[in-house]
C-alpha cells in the first residue's frame, strides 16, 4: 500500500508519520488490493488566537471510485490522526458498499432482461 506524507521534516513529524502509517495500514489491511494510494498531510493550524491546533488530512484513492478525503482538527496530533483514520475508513467502506450494491443491482437487471 502506497502511503505518501506531506509534512515538514522534523523528528516530531517523523513520529507522527509512523503513527499514521500504522493506523492506516490497520484500517485498510483487508482493502489493500483496492487502494491505489493514500496521501496524508498534517501540521499546525497556526491560529492567530494563540491556539496551537493540529490538523490531519487523509485522502484515499481507490480504483474506479472517487477519492475519499477527510480533514480533522484538534488539540492533540495523535488523536487527530486517529479520528481522521477512523473517519476515512468508514467513508471508504461506505463508498465501496454503494459501488458494489450498484454493480450487483445492474447485474440482476441484465439477468432479468435476458
Amino acid at each position: 500500500m502506497d502511503i505518501r506524507f506531506h509534512t515538514h521534516a522534523t523528528q516530531a513529524d517523523t513520529a507522527l508519520a509512523d503513527h499514521a502509517r500504522r493506523r492506516l495500514q490497520l484500517q485498510f489491511l483487508h482493502l489493500s488490493d483496492r487502494v491505489s494510494y493514500i496521501a496524508v498531510k498534517f501540521g499546525d493550524t497556526g491560529s492567530r488566537r494563540g491556539r496551537r491546533d493540529a490538523y490531519c488530512s487523509v485522502r484515499v484513492q481507490l480504483g474506479g471510485v472517487p477519492a475519499a478525503t477527510v480533514v480533522d482538527v484538534g488539540a492533540d496530533a495523535y488523536d487527530t490522526i486517529d479520528r481522521a483514520a477512523d473517519r476515512v475508513g468508514r467513508l471508504v467502506k461506505e463508498q465501496l458498499r454503494t459501488v458494489d450494491t450498484g454493480r450487483r443491482r445492474g447485474a440482476r437487471l441484465a439477468d432479468t432482461a435476458a
